[in-house]
């Protein structure tokens, strides 16, 4: 009987080694995809930095006449504050905070603007590499592609990053 349970137990440890080994044969396909490079290539292409700049070049420009206009009062005050009266000098000072909180006020503004838009770029660039990189992966029978970040060592062969990036359309 012992003989019996030690043949037993041989052939499972048998059996279930060789389908490990099956599986490891049927072993997946993976490649990856450096995608901060894509990105950094597909921002350029798309030209994401000038079109935002473009789109926010009125508001760039208002603030660069109130700092203009802050820095005539300063040179005024420098220049001609001691022959001002009193009354003179407290306007002009008063005139100055004026336009330094419309300036800081005005520049949070353009920032969180600037930061919310360009994140809503990044993010349709995002959703397009992740569209071609599905196509690509498809395409060439990838079964797992992964970030190379996460990548410690891969052949050269399955860097899918340049043809994802031809993919984005």
């Amino acid at each position: 009987m012992k003989q019996w349970i030690k043949a037993a137990g041989l052939s499972l440890v048998i059996i279930s080694s060789s389908m490990y080994a099956h599986a490891a044969e049927a072993a997946q396909k993976v490649g990856y995809v450096a995608t901060g490079q894509a990105m950094a290539q597909l921002a350029k292409r798309y030209n994401v930095p000038q079109k935002l700049r473009s789109e926010f070049k009125d508001r760039i420009d208002e603030l660069r006449g109130i700092e203009s206009r802050m820095k005539g009062k300063v040179d005024k005050l420098k220049r001609d504050g001691e022959l001002m009266s009193a009354a003179d000098r407290t306007k002009l000072q008063r005139e100055m905070a004026a336009l330094e909180s419309d300036y800081k006020l005005k520049a949070k503004a353009l920032a969180e603007d600037q930061r919310r838009r360009g994140a809503e770029e990044e993010q349709k660039l995002v959703q397009k590499i992740r569209k071609a990189i599905q196509d690509v992966a498809k395409r060439e029978g990838y079964d797992l592609v992964l970030d190379a970040n996460a990548v410690l060592h891969a052949s050269p062969k399955d860097d899918l990053s340049s043809k994802v990036i031809a993919a984005v359309k």
